[in-house]
């Protein structure tokens, strides 16, 4: 019986990074303790950044136990007494861990492209909400350094305001722009971010 801690509930994964919870378990999971954005993992490890509770990975990290668990309890009791109303309950327990396991929580298409154009600048296929404000401001801070250095010490934002704007520069202001709206969530902000989106195609 295991006792002690496990990442179970693993939901939003795009390319090979993904939300996931660590319970306490004894034998079963108690409870969960924190959320993690994983960027690398090994057994029983994971490397990333801390994040609130995420509710969805905790629902995944429960229905997919506990389903897997019904489901096998009740086939063993279907194969010993023959119990056609067993059969049917490990049946919907086997349906609802498919369910869990391969359709809840999975990345939806606009998420996936989202997360793709922003790991292909930083190497974290993210969204930067799910990140605290520390991490996410440090990030921030990197790719405006990155933009500087790369465009003769530019401003990024008197950049964005042009009504022309080089086709280099515009992944780094897609980022740029992502993460300042992410952590000043502003009218202005938001249509810079907008303006930014449309033209990082």
């Amino acid at each position: 019986m295991l006792i002690g801690s496990l990442f179970l509930g693993k939901v939003h994964e795009v390319n090979g990074q993904w939300i996931e919870t660590k319970f306490v378990v004894i034998g079963i999971p108690l409870f969960p303790t924190s959320s993690m954005l994983v960027t690398r993992a090994a057994w029983r490890s994971r490397n990333g950044f801390n994040i609130p509770l995420n509710y969805q990975s905790i629902i995944a990290g429960y229905a997919r136990m506990f389903s897997l668990i019904i489901a096998f309890i009740a086939f063993i009791l279907f194969f010993i007494e023959r119990d056609s109303t067993a059969s049917v309950i490990g049946g919907a327990g086997l349906l609802l861990w498919l369910y869990f396991y391969f359709v809840f929580g999975s990345a939806d298409t606009a998420e996936a492209e989202e997360r793709k154009k922003m790991g292909d600048l930083t190497g974290l296929y993210i969204k930067p909400e799910w990140l605290d404000h520390d991490d996410a401001y440090k990030i921030y801070e990197r790719l405006e350094k990155k933009y500087r250095t790369e465009f003769d010490g530019a401003n990024w934002l008197t950049d964005l305001r042009q009504n022309e704007i080089a086709p280099a520069k515009l992944p780094l202001l897609y980022a740029l722009s992502r993460f300042n709206y992410s952590l000043r969530a502003t009218e202005c902000n938001r249509k810079l971010f907008e303006k930014a989106d449309s033209l990082y195609l």
